[in-house]
């Protein structure tokens, strides 16, 4: 049993879907494709048709015990299903088994789809049982920085190709179970976060996918209520989480059909293909000529409507208004300049308002210094400035003087500038006090 690795904190919830497909997407959906699902004795295929509103079964069928029968005789047998359904320039999409494939889920956190190849080749070695034995691999990205990665020995795709080509079948992509159900869940529709279990030969093979795991595969040798309990707790959901089948998941009727889908639009779908690009066989694109002529009207005429339109109308709307701005410049330019000269009226008006309080204030602070420093208090000088009065005299006892202009509602935080010196029973005294309401403006 082989299981991808990832690691995650545990969760009991699906992971959210997928935004559906926009508008351009849907009607890029175009092709025909065969898939062809390699089982323990037969070979399941089907073709597929996809088209913007559907996509159906264009014929499908089973070539029996392939591995004992000579690759020549099968391969006329598939081509002539090929040429009864009109289909007979189709190369495939082969299905490997999945106990053929080694599945990892790798977390590769801001490495750009360009440089995905050299970290995988970095790490190639640890992710794989075969030793020394050369391998091939192959990656799809499948949510936000985490890809799937899958591993096959390299003789054996050689061994496949050899096969496929000496029964005249072109192989367009080798891929897995996991990578092509990926990529049909995303297809057409937001892809559902559940289980999907299914049989290959005797054996459960469970697909799933949650927050804990972006991807899970893997092939279990039990019966399926079992498989899904391990699958469940692999994932980290619910014990009763539902599980569906391919049918209910896809309205797949097998896994050729899943693969078919997967490859049926290749102009919007991508999964991990294992076959180097130098050996892939192509398919006759006539097909696709008048659907992509379609496309790429629906693309132009889309651009038109929806980009094109709106910049011009948007970018006539911007003249209209910068004429505008052009017209109510100069009005606007003038009534800057009225607003200006307006401030600094009613600052010069405001400074000579200013100027005629101060003169009465003046008045009163002579007035109130009159009524304080009595006889024999008698001053040499008195100096008013617009936070503050200097007075200068002589008193019997100067220290007093400090609390006593404190007190009047017209001074505050008086205090000597120079020391009081003693002249006999006179004190020379020199005191700064400030007056209230006025500190912070600046003195003349």
């Amino acid at each position: 049993m082989t299981v991808a690795e990832t690691a995650s904190a545990p969760v009991e919830k699906a992971v959210p879907a997928t935004p559906p497909s926009s508008f351009t997407r849907r009607w890029l959906l175009f092709g025909t494709a065969l898939g062809i699902a390699i089982g323990s004795k037969d070979l399941e295929w089907s073709i597929v048709r996809s088209r913007p509103g559907s996509s159906k079964t264009v014929g499908s069928g089973v070539i029996a015990d392939f591995r004992n029968r000579p690759a020549a005789e099968w391969g006329a047998e598939l081509t002539r299903s090929l040429n009864a359904a009109g289909e007979k320039h189709l190369t495939a999409s082969l299905l490997l088994p999945r106990d053929e494939v080694i599945v990892r889920t790798l977390h590769l956190p801001g490495v750009p789809d360009k440089e995905i190849g050299a970290a995988i080749e970095l790490q190639a070695d640890t992710l794989h049982p075969f030793g020394d034995e050369e391998i091939v691999w192959a990656w799809s990205r499948i949510a936000g920085d985490s890809v799937l990665v899958g591993l096959v020995r390299k003789a054996l795709l050689e061994y496949y190709e050899t096969l496929f080509s000496e029964a005249g079948v072109g192989l367009a992509a080798v891929t897995f179970s996991s990578a092509a159900i990926h990529a049909a869940l995303r297809m057409r529709n937001a892809a559902p976060a559940s289980i999907i279990c299914f049989f290959t030969g005797e054996r459960t093979e469970v697909y799933g996918e949650s927050e804990a795991r972006p991807v899970y595969s893997s092939e279990y040798s039990l019966p399926p209520e079992r498989a899904l309990a391990y699958a469940r707790a692999e994932l980290r959901l619910a014990p009763d989480y539902p599980a569906q089948t391919l049918a209910e998941a896809l309205n797949a009727p097998s896994l050729s059909y899943v693969t078919a889908l997967a490859a049926s639009a290749p102009l919007v779908n991508r999964f991990a293909n294992l076959l180097p690009k130098e050996r892939r066989a192509s398919s006759a694109r006539r097909q696709y000529l008048l659907p992509l002529i379609l496309a790429v009207i629906a693309a132009v005429a889309a651009l038109v409507c929806f980009v094109i339109v709106p910049a011009v109308a948007e970018r006539r709307y911007l003249n209209s208004l910068n004429e505008e701005i052009r017209l109510l410049e100069p009005p606007a330019l003038r009534a800057q300049a009225l607003e200006k000269s307006i401030n600094a009226n009613r600052a010069k008006v405001a400074s000579l308002d200013d100027f005629r309080r101060r003169t009465q204030a003046d008045l009163d602070v002579l007035n109130e210094l009159t009524r304080l420093l009595q006889p024999p208090v008698w001053t040499s000088s008195i100096e008013i400035y617009t936070d503050n009065v200097q007075i200068a005299g002589e008193a019997d006892q100067a220290s007093a003087l400090l609390k006593l202009l404190d007190s009047s509602p017209l001074f505050q935080n008086s205090e000597f500038t120079v020391s009081v010196t003693h002249n006999g029973n006179v004190d020379q005294f020199r005191i700064k006090t400030m007056r209230r309401n006025r500190i912070g403006r600046t003195t003349p």
